[in-house]
């Protein structure tokens, strides 16, 4: 009797795994726990926003602000005051460690109080207009306080929201009151929180799901516990692996064990299937090592192409997304070695009871073991192949135009639900005060060889001026800040008279004594070569902007103003655009970039190995032959490879189409989704053409529409039934994330099974329909002319050929 492996070996193989075990789970949880997640850090180095945040950060600090407010919070709430000073104070961890979260702190009361002093003077009236739109609510009692993160804050930023509830809980009549809270700083808190919290429940359910649909679909408990272990085994490995690398977990990487999960549940259900249709046709006796010798070629391949399909995601310049397809593509690899190693050793082992089929136990043959329904639902394929070609292609070419409409979101409205708590905090915060998410602009006044500006301070004010009103002019820019909220008012200190030269010396004087807070305020900074004036424009993240329009008719509003001053007398005058705004847009941009590129390296790809799978199997057919039939043979099935591809690029186009066509934004998550789904939906492609080969070959006549029915009905009756069961048991299994609060992974979750819902019905429909037509034949074997055959063989005539034993591929 035939084994896979020898009892010495699958004891050795058991006990690798067993010892490994516990070591992959524990470095598993420790990956999990470093998830750590900052927006502003997915794009490139070499990226010119990305360079341009990092100079502002060196000149003007972070820009990881928090805003925080509640009902009743007014510039004379003396509960405020004291919140502010009880942030200010470093605290104690449960390390015992003394953490200072904030660098700064400041409340409404405590910025118009400076206002209304010396050296500004300020009435209550002019403080309050100067901190309308970012302090306090225009033309109403709200403020707030504005926080700052510490250098060594962001470190321990996963404390921060509770560190503000447990200060505020300690305030005489804050107790209990709901603190809003918002900010760059606590998105990435709220991304870490949201993909971690419900990563394990979540994971339970998919879990559940995919055993009990396993233990329903395979019909046998012990043959669904055995795939589902090995597939338990392959998602922690996946985790253990980027732990090993000593690469931090992020939310886009978190995606990787769901998919390997469910990838894994998937070939090992068509290894199942391979080793129930071998017990089936033959017998227990040597089943496991048929079954492995029938999955060999299209197991292989099938992770050859969904690796190749996770790494065209290289291509892409977002960090994460790179980090996601290096280590996805490798845990796909390591996955295949693991299920073709331990299933058939736990196969031998274990022995799952599976019944062989009536009447001669040891046949073996292409009739034993098939399911009725697959003749009738050919012969309605059959019957409706023209139609079903027809429709395919009108409705992929509808939602082709989806396609070129599809816009990208990486703004917090498309990261969270609109019931989560940081999306209802920014809502009530920009309503009750501004907008929160910064546009900078750094206006950049060269100096002299001395060191020193040339211009005048109140000539310097006037073009900050004159740079904050052609920001407040721009469409959706809500709120500007600069150091002119800080400084002297320019109204009336221009003209003759001595009045005016009196106002212009007390401007000067006054505005001379502001200087030093500004730069403590962040407002000015000085290099060697240049003085630097930041204007801080705010747009709303609570309202649907578009990125790219606020950036364009900014520059068109604040180009010809730097253009004409420059002239006027500021030589060598200079502004840069930065901050969230500009850094988000670069990153919304370069994803729709990253989806055609990763696409297209995807189908290159898998389309060059799709035809050269062909061409292979083919090989008995050119092998020995002449040249021409031999290059002829190479090319039709170099052709046939290609048109395989077209049921695997027809779910990803519907399902993005389709996406496009109901505005909705793609994300991180669906993103990344057309290259993942079109190197999975191969598999069950690579697995129909491997049995439709067999087909052809089996075949009396093996050319014509006859044999290539033949062929397709064996394709349907070995691998349909894998196929079905794979994509059910592996789309309910991802639909269970779509439960998670965060949108990327509830987003990529839905839309994978989605296309993997559309590729079983092209790999079932429309590929059978495609080699059922005249274009199938593009499939069929080159044979030579009968003259040729006789010359050759004169012996063997046609009926000595049809009752000749098949070849194998």
């Amino acid at each position: 009797m035939a084994e896979c492996f020898s009892n010495r070996t699958r004891l050795r193989v058991f006990a690798t795994f067993v010892l490994l075990a516990p070591l992959i789970v524990y470095a598993a949880d420790l990956a999990v726990k470093s998830n750590s997640n900052n927006v502003m850090d997915w794009l490139p180095e070499s990226f010119q926003e990305t360079q341009d945040l990092k100079w502002f950060g060196e000149h003007f600090g972070t820009d990881a602000m928090l805003m925080l407010s509640w009902e009743g919070c007014t510039l004379d709430d003396p509960r405020a005051r004291a919140l502010a000073e009880a942030l200010r104070r470093p605290f104690i961890d449960a390390t015992d460690e003394e953490i200072q979260l904030f660098s700064r702190v400041s409340s409404g009361g405590e910025i118009e109080e400076q206002l209304r002093g010396p050296p500004l003077e300020l009435s209550a009236g002019a403080a309050r207009k100067r901190l309308e739109g970012w302090l306090l609510e225009p033309g109403g009692p709200t403020t707030c306080l504005v926080a700052t993160l510490a250098d060594q804050g962001w470190s321990s930023r996963h404390l921060l929201r509770q560190h503000v509830e447990d200060c505020a809980g300690q305030i005489p009549g804050l107790a209990g009151v709901k603190i809003h809270q918002a900010g760059s700083v606590l998105d990435s808190v709220e991304i870490d929180r949201a993909s971690n919290d419900q990563l394990l429940p979540l994971a339970l359910v998919s879990f559940g799901c995919c055993f009990l649909l396993m233990w329903w679909l395979l019909g046998s408990l012990k043959l669904a516990g055995m795939v589902f272990v090995c597939a338990l085994f392959c998602q922690q490995l996946s985790l253990a692996m980027v732990y090993v690398s000593g690469t931090r977990m992020d939310s886009v990487l978190l995606m990787i064990p769901m998919l390997i999960f469910v990838l894994s549940i998937s070939s090992g259900v068509h290894i199942a299937n391979y080793y129930r249709e071998s017990v089936h046709e033959a017998g227990a006796p040597g089943a496991t090592l048929r079954a492995m010798e029938d999955a060999l070629v299209p197991f292989w391949l099938a992770a050859a192409t969904t690796a190749m399909g996770l790494l065209s995601l290289l291509v892409s310049q977002l960090a994460p997304v790179q980090k996601f397809g290096r280590f996805s593509s490798m845990a796909v690899l390591l996955a295949s070695v693991v299920l073709f190693s331990l299933l058939p050793a736990l196969f031998e082992q274990f022995s799952p009871r599976i019944r062989s089929s009536t009447g001669n136990r040891n046949r073996r043959g292409p009739d034993s073991g098939r399911s009725s329904i697959w003749p009738a639902f050919l012969g309605g394929v059959s019957h409706a192949k023209y139609l079903i070609l027809l429709v395919s292609l009108g409705i992929t070419a509808h939602a082709a135009t989806g396609v070129e409409t599809l816009r990208a979101g990486l703004q917090i409205r498309d990261m969270f639900a609109p019931d989560a708590r940081i999306r209802q905090d920014y809502a009530w915060l920009e309503e009750k005060i501004g907008p929160l998410v910064p546009i900078e602009l750094v206006v950049r006044i060269p100096k002299d060889p001395a060191g020193e500006v040339e211009q005048p301070l109140l000539e310097r004010l006037q073009l900050v001026s004159q740079v904050q009103r052609a920001c407040r002019s721009t469409v959706g820019i809500d709120a500007v800040v600069s150091a002119i909220n800080f400084c002297p008012s320019l109204n009336g200190i221009t003209g003759q008279g001595t009045a005016n030269l009196v106002r212009r010396a007390v401007f000067n004087k006054r505005s001379e004594e502001a200087m030093e807070g500004l730069r403590t305020s962040g407002m000015l900074a000085d290099t060697p070569s240049e003085q630097l004036w930041r204007v801080s424009g705010r747009a709303y993240a609570s309202q649907e902007n578009d990125y790219a329009a606020i950036l364009e008719q900014l520059r068109r509003n604040v180009q010809p103003l730097i253009t004409e001053v420059t002239q006027a007398g500021f030589p060598g005058l200079s502004i840069l655009y930065c901050g969230g705004v500009p850094l988000v847009q670069k990153a919304q941009d370069q994803m729709i970039r990253d989806l055609g590129n990763s696409f297209l390296t995807a189908f290159l790809l898998i389309a060059v190995v799709m035809a050269s799978l062909m061409v292979w199997m083919s090989r008995a057919d050119w092998w020995g032959q002449s040249i021409r039939i031999g290059l002829l043979t190479v090319v039709r099935n170099f052709g046939a490879g290609l048109l395989a591809m077209v049921p695997n690029v027809i779910p990803c186009i519907l399902v993005l189409g389709t996406m496009g066509l109901l505005g909705l934004r793609i994300e991180i998550g669906s993103m990344m989704t057309a290259s993942v789904a079109l190197g999975i939906a191969v598999d069950d492609t690579l697995h129909f053409l491997t049995w439709f080969r067999r087909g052809l070959q089996s075949a009396k006549v093996r050319k014509g529409p006859a044999a290539r029915h033949h062929a397709v009905l064996l394709a349907l009756q070995k691998c349909g039934g894998a196929m079905t069961q794979t994509s059910i048991i592996c789309g309910v299994g991802l639909l269970a994330y779509a439960m998670s609060d965060f949108v990327p992974i509830a987003r990529f979750s839905w839309v994978m099974s989605a296309m993997l819902a559309s590729a079983l019905l092209a790999d079932l429909i429309v590929l059978p329909a495609l080699l059922l037509s005249p274009l199938g034949a593009l499939f069929e074997p080159v044979q030579e002319e009968p003259l040729r055959l006789a010359l050759v063989s004169p012996k063997v005539d046609e009926t000595c050929l049809e009752n000749s034993p098949p070849s194998k591929s």
